[in-house]
Parts: structure tokens; C-alpha cells; sequence
């Protein structure tokens, strides 16, 4: 169903919802923020009934598209296509977004479904980890024991990776709280290092489970988060070399990893190596996502998951997936998966996995105590909505969206730019 944008309300907080399609239906106390996005459910003349996907307000209505001529709503596709730039072909499809700059996809109205991404190559702080823009950075993050695992890597990209990675967590958090800082925010691990938000919790009523997952490799640090079911991403870089120039043997290092059916496919794309490695690449990015998801990680022997994949609508052909899982080849139903192949002139591709509760990996329990409608409360109907909903294009961010806008000023201070 088509989506659309809120672009009216601005002086009011948003607009209005009624629980009914008629004007005289009862209203909701909250209102739908401008920016938001929703999904029609239903139209009628210019009564639209939809169910929220990014921005607050209440999670499913009725709204007037427009009032006195006025527009409140506007399909998505139309506003995205007045505001992309000129050189940019009308037939382009983007994996990414530009640089954010108007659209709000960080803070207090960005939604509790988030898909960010950082390249880590954009960003050279002054002095390096020792510079004062870092280190302010790193002290935004209050766990000691966090800020010690940034600090120990031996490389300033792999410090910049781990800093970004956990800045990524606390932001889609306070965003998700409606938060314009840090400040009483509580994130723990698993015993899988699974990071997760223990206190305090989002509205129940609206983001029941919700959750975040972080990857990084090679140029990108990225991030997934989601209000119902449970979220998994990992980032694979196409580097067929180690360190030290050495080729990977990834037929041999990774032979039990992949399926009979999945080695095959990847013998497809020969006979050149680095098409070999690409196809092997995406087979490991899906299984990363769903351990990730999962949060046992590697433990889970990936030989037992298989990943069938079909092209992912609105996107140029060969650049976006979305697939589902076998487990020792029997389809799992409630998970999905969707794959983008990253732009640039050193591609990546990134999985972002939805899953059901009860295939959670807790050891202590901590992370499950956090999400508050069990599996069995959704009926199937509403678990196919939450699974197949609109999953969101990832929006590359700078280093600065990642301030909280209560820390913004001192942040300048320290060398860094302002967002937005």
C-alpha cells in the first residue's frame, strides 16, 4: 500500500487522528508529528485511514489528507521526488539516502524504526583518539567499561568503529524515549554481547519489544532497530584479503558454513574469485543477522541455515534482496530478511533480519525481562504485518547526528559540527 508523509501540524505538534472515519468520531489525545511516516490502510475522499511506521503519535487512525485546501499528507514517493536533486535521474533507485539535512531520522521524532548508517571514512577527528572531539565523544558513553573497550584497539579505525557502533546504540535509544540526551539511560550486554536497552523502557502501548542491533566492517558502521519483532544486521565487506595481502581461502575456511544448495549458487558467479566472494559475502552477511537477531552469535552452527533470496522491489536489479530462512531445511516462517548491496567504490552488503521472541538465545534473562508482548500474544495475522511492514532505507548520517541535542553546544566547543 502506498506510504505517506506528514507535512502538516508543524505549528500544532502534528495533526489530528480520529479513532473513526467520520469527523465526529472521537479524537486521540496525542497527535501524528509532522515528518511522520504511515501506511494507507484504507482511503476515502480525503479520509485516510493508516498504521505509523516512523515519527509519534498514536499507532493507527484516520486523518484528512487535506483541510481547506491545505495538504497534511503527501504520498512519499511525490515529496521525494520534488526534493531530489536535479543531476540525479528521475529513474535512479538509491539503496541510501543523501546526507540527511531537513528530514528528522535522529532524536525525539524520528520513530522507533531506525536504519542508520556512518562511513567511518567521513569522519577524521583532529588528533586522533586522543583529540578532544573524540574523547568528548567517548565520554557520552558512561559505562567505564565501555569506554575501556573502545580504547582498546590498537588502530584509529577500529576505535572509530567501536565508538561509532556504541554511539548508535545510545542514540536510537534516546530517540526511541523521546530523549534529547543520555541521562539515565541503562544499556547492558547479553552473555552473547548482544546490547540492549535495560532501563528505562518504551511506551508499551507502542514499541512493546523494541530493540537495536549495531555491525561494523570495513567502511561502515550500521545499525537496525525495531518497536515488535526482533531485530538482526550485520555488514560484510568485499575485501578478499587479509591484513597482510594474503588471499582468504574462503572455500576451505568456510566450507561447513554454507549449505550443499548455497555453495552452489556461489559457483554461479564465477569463474572470476572476487564474484565468487561477492556471492559468498551476502550468504554470510544473512547468517551474521540472524545469530545477531538470535544472540548467541557464531556459536549457532550456520551450516544448519540456508537463505533463498528473490529480488526486492524498487530497486535496480542485482543491488537489493529480501529473503527468508531454512533451518536443516525446513522453512521458519515468522523470520525475514532484507539485503542491500552498499554503493562506493569498495561495496559492502548489509542484512537486516526480523525474528520471532521465542527463538531468542538469553542466558540471564536480562534482555527477554525488557520486551513486554510474548510471541504468543500476536495473532498471525498481526505478526505477518509487523514482519512484511515497510522496512526503511538506510540513511547515512554524520558523526554528528549522533550528539544528543542537549550535548550539541559542547560538542562544537570541542571541534566538532553542529547537527543538524
Amino acid at each position: 500500500m502506498p506510504l505517506w508523509v506528514v507535512v502538516g501540524g508543524a505549528d500544532k505538534g502534528g495533526i489530528l487522528v480520529r479513532r473513526g472515519q467520520e469527523l465526529s468520531s472521537a479524537a486521540c489525545t496525542e497527535r501524528l508529528s509532522t515528518g511522520a511516516e504511515v501506511e494507507q490502510l484504507h482511503i476515502t475522499g480525503e479520509r485516510l485511514h493508516y498504521r505509523r511506521i516512523l515519527g509519534s503519535g498514536p499507532e493507527e487512525g484516520w486523518v484528512s489528507v487535506r483541510i481547506s485546501g491545505k495538504e497534511l499528507l503527501t504520498k512519499k514517493e511525490e515529496k521525494e521526488a520534488e526534493e531530489k536533486p536535479q543531476e540525479i535521474k528521475a529513474e535512479s533507485k538509491l539503496v541510501l539516502t543523501l546526507p540527511v539535512k531537513s528530514k528528522e531520522v535522529v532524536g525525539p521524532s524520528s520513530g522507533y524504526t531506525h536504519r542508520w548508517a556512518i562511513n567511518i571514512d567521513d569522519w577524521n577527528p583532529a588528533g586522533g583518539s586522543e583529540g578532544s572531539e573524540f574523547q568528548f565523544l567517548l565520554r557520552l558513553i558512561k559505562e567505564e567499561n565501555e569506554r575501556k573497550a573502545v580504547l582498546r584497539f590498537k588502530f584509529l579505525d577500529d576505535q572509530k568503529r567501536a565508538l561509532i557502533s556504541r554511539l548508535l546504540v545510545r542514540q536510537a535509544s534516546a530517540s526511541s524515549l523521546n530523549k534529547t540526551n543520555f541521562d539515565g539511560m541503562e544499556i547492558k550486554r547479553t552473555k552473547g554481547r548482544k546490547p540492549f536497552l535495560a532501563h528505562p523502557l518504551c511506551p508499551e502501548n507502542e514499541a512493546p519489544n523494541w530493540n537495536v542491533n549495531c555491525s561494523h566492517e570495513g567502511k561502515w558502521v550500521v545499525m537496525a532497530s525495531e518497536g515488535h519483532v526482533i531485530a538482526g544486521i550485520d555488514v560484510a565487506e568485499l575485501r578478499r584479503t587479509r591484513r597482510d595481502g594474503e588471499p582468504i581461502d574462503f572455500h576451505d575456511v568456510f566450507k561447513d558454513n554454507l549449505t550443499f544448495k548455497e555453495w552452489e549458487y556461489v559457483k554461479t558467479h564465477g569463474p572470476c574469485p572476487d564474484k565468487e566472494y561477492e556471492a559468498f559475502s551476502r550468504f554470510w552477511s544473512a547468517k551474521e543477522a540472524f545469530v545477531k537477531a538470535r544472540g548467541d552469535g557464531l556459536a549457532y552452527p550456520l551450516g544448519k541455515a540456508e537463505f533463498h533470496w528473490k529480488p526486492l522491489d524498487g530497486y535496480e536489479l542485482g543491488t537489493a534482496f529480501e529473503g527468508d530462512v531454512h533451518i536443516e531445511g525446513a522453512h521458519s516462517p515468522k523470520w525475514r530478511f532484507v539485503q542491500y548491496r552498499m554503493p562506493g567504490d569498495s561495496p559492502h552488503w548489509t542484512t537486516v533480519g526480523r525474528g520471532p521472541l521465542t527463538d531468542i538465545v538469553d542466558a540471564h534473562g536480562e534482555f527477554k525481562k525488557t520486551l513486554r508482548k510474548p510471541q504468543e500474544l500476536f495473532s498471525d495475522h498481526e505478526w505477518e504485518a509487523h514482519l512484511n511492514s515497510h522496512s526503511p532505507h538506510f540513511d547515512v548520517l554524520p558523526i554528528s547526528a549522533l550528539v544528543p541535542q542537549d550535548n550539541m553546544a559542547g560538542y562544537i566547543a570541542a571541534g566538532g559540527i553542529s547537527f543538524p
